[in-house]
């Protein structure tokens, strides 16, 4: 339980930190929200590793790891689009695609981080 909490935490974190650096690149900085948002995933994603090895599996800072983890975020990435696009697709409000996101991803992330990612 307290590796999901950790988890849970972090990934609040790494969510914040993407609004704040998609926000910044996109209101101060005057780029594309395709820009801004890619180099917010890119630092999120560096920020939840570190903070998800360190503290929720403390486990060190490894290659295998690192790629791994990096997997697990690209994956969890795509079913996140391929699950707002089918919320899309059949009409229904981008709410509820946010909804079906945020509630469908993390336990699946969290499970192939603790079972893959960061197993042996």
């Amino acid at each position: 339980m307290r590796q999901l909490i950790g988890f849970l935490m972090v990934g609040l974190l790494a969510t914040a930190t993407h609004v704040a650096v998609a926000v910044t690149l996109l209101a101060k900085a005057g780029r594309s929200a395709v820009f801004a948002n890619g180099a917010a995933f890119c630092i999120a994603t560096a920020v939840s590793y570190g903070l998800n090895s360190w503290l929720t599996f403390e486990r060190p800072f490894t290659r295998r790891t690192l790629r791994r983890f990096g997997a697990v975020s690209i994956a969890g990435l795509g079913l996140s689009m391929l699950i707002s696009g089918t919320a899309q697709w059949f009409g229904l409000h981008y709410l509820v695609g946010i909804a079906l996101v945020a509630t469908g991803v993390p336990p699946l992330t969290f499970l192939a981080h603790r079972s893959w990612t960061y197993h042996g």
